[in-house]
């Protein structure tokens, strides 16, 4: 092994100081319990010192708000009026319609680690799972100095808003994550853009038609699916092996598979009315 191959592993390892982590295959929820369950791992993290990677889809399609984003913002009577759902997520960030996607979640019990750290790390391992994969993305860093929460329409969507560490091809984003610092755990989301139905996202804003096309507009040339890098047909389960394979190489951490017990489900459903949007 060259030197510089091994201070970058060194260097991860330092960075996700952890032996072991728990997986939780991927499973398809609504979007209410999809956040409900997170929050609920990422609060009882003070009880285990095991981080939890989960995977997971969403049944029916949902529009996801960051938790500061203003919801009057979105035109809720269409969402519904498509038999899509909306909820408001734990983490920060912009607005994604998650549908043709791989959803991640990050549950990181807080020790001494730096968040950005992880999300830096997390990144470049789920770039080079996409790379073995076949599609040529780069790991890009960002330095957005724009206050996004000061312009809710121009950065409404996750994909049209750039961020620390981005996965892209070509410029443009690919993978669209966000984080929350709790007391006792770190929880950060990911979606990985398979398909293109994402850009559905330009008819829930509350814009008239030609804003709406420029927003449209400034999506496409912001983001791109997988499918667009690639046309090979992929699954969420096809990548998240492909990033397991490299947390396993890279971070030489033990991966375990432990489904969801019947507590840990009951336990979520305590909040699953906290993240619905009506």
């Amino acid at each position: 092994m060259e030197l510089s191959a091994r201070k970058n592993e060194q260097n991860l390892n330092s960075d996700f100081p952890f032996s072991s982590l728990r997986i939780l295959p991927y499973q398809i929820f609504n979007g209410a319990f999809n956040m409900a369950l997170d929050y609920a791992l990422a609060q009882s993290a003070r009880e285990t010192t095991v981080p939890i990677l989960r995977f997971y889809g969403w049944d029916p399609f949902c529009l996801s708000l960051g938790y500061h984003q203003d919801q009057n913002l979105v035109d809720l009577s269409c969402v519904h009026s498509r038999g899509y759902q909306a909820v408001r997520r734990p983490t920060g960030g912009s607005a994604i319609f998650h549908s043709e996607e791989l959803t991640y979640a990050l549950i990181v019990p807080r020790t001494n680690l730096n968040h950005h750290e992880i999300y830096r790390i997390f990144h470049e391992l789920l770039a080079s799972a996409l790379n073995q994969l076949g599609y040529e993305v780069e790991l890009n860093y960002t330095d957005d100095r724009e206050n996004y929460l000061k312009e809710n329409r121009k950065r409404f969507a996750c994909f049209n808003r750039p961020a620390f560490a981005e996965i892209q091809f070509k410029q443009k984003k690919v993978v669209g994550s966000a984080q929350k610092l709790y007391k006792n755990a770190l929880l950060q989301h990911g979606s990985v853009l398979i398909g293109d139905k994402q850009n559905e996202i330009i008819d829930f804003l509350n814009l008239d038609s030609r804003a709406k096309q420029n927003y449209y507009e400034r999506l496409l040339n912001s983001s791109i699916p997988l499918k667009a890098v690639n046309p090979r047909f992929i699954t969420p389960q096809q990548i998240a092996e492909a990033l397991l394979q490299q947390l396993e190489r890279s971070l030489k951490i033990n991966l375990f598979y432990q489904e969801l017990s019947q507590t840990e489900k009951n336990n979520a459903q305590k909040f699953v009315d906290q993240f619905k949007i009506q």
